[in-house]
């Protein structure tokens, strides 16, 4: 008997495990939520590529977790100010607005990412949503996107991930 409650509770823990191991896998696809007012960058309707997911993998860690990326992400900027977070930025601060598929209902309000483009990395605080952006489409602050490009550029396309 105590063999066969043994076998029970093991096989409970490796299907436990088995689930477990699959939900931290799938994709992260927050809720859709109605758009917040926010001032954002005028943005322009051309076509662009379409943003592929990632993963980055912690290299020299083996068996760790790996972390969800965005590649080829559409980066614009925006004024900082009042955020969908529920504070004010100011205007000197690296932080970002994610799209509302992302964003959710917040949970990602304060988060650190890192984003990188033409060989830049520079690390953010997600603090707002950007109502315009579609997938891992992301507003930058003036200064953080000045940190990777000119702001003449406008519209850059890079790589972005939560730390």
């Amino acid at each position: 008997m105590l063999n066969s409650s043994r076998s029970f509770i093991l096989t409970l823990l490796s299907l436990a495990a088995l689930f477990l191991g699959t939900a931290l896998a799938a994709p992260f696809r927050g809720p859709h939520v109605a758009a917040s007012a926010h001032a954002h960058a005028a943005r322009t309707s051309a076509s662009a590529p379409q943003t592929q997911n990632f993963t980055l993998s912690l290299a020299g860690s083996a068996g760790a977790p790996q972390k969800r990326g965005y590649d080829n992400a559409r980066f614009t900027y925006y004024d900082a100010g009042q955020n969908a977070c529920g504070s004010y930025d100011d205007g000197n601060a690296y932080v970002m607005a994610l799209s509302p598929s992302i964003y959710g209902n917040g949970e990602h309000c304060y988060k650190s990412v890192t984003l990188q483009y033409n060989g830049k990395q520079v690390q953010a605080t997600v603090t707002d949503k950007c109502p315009g952006c579609k997938d891992a489409e992301a507003d930058l602050s003036r200064p953080l996107f000045q940190a990777l490009a000119s702001l003449d550029e406008g519209v850059i396309y890079g790589q972005w991930w939560f730390d």
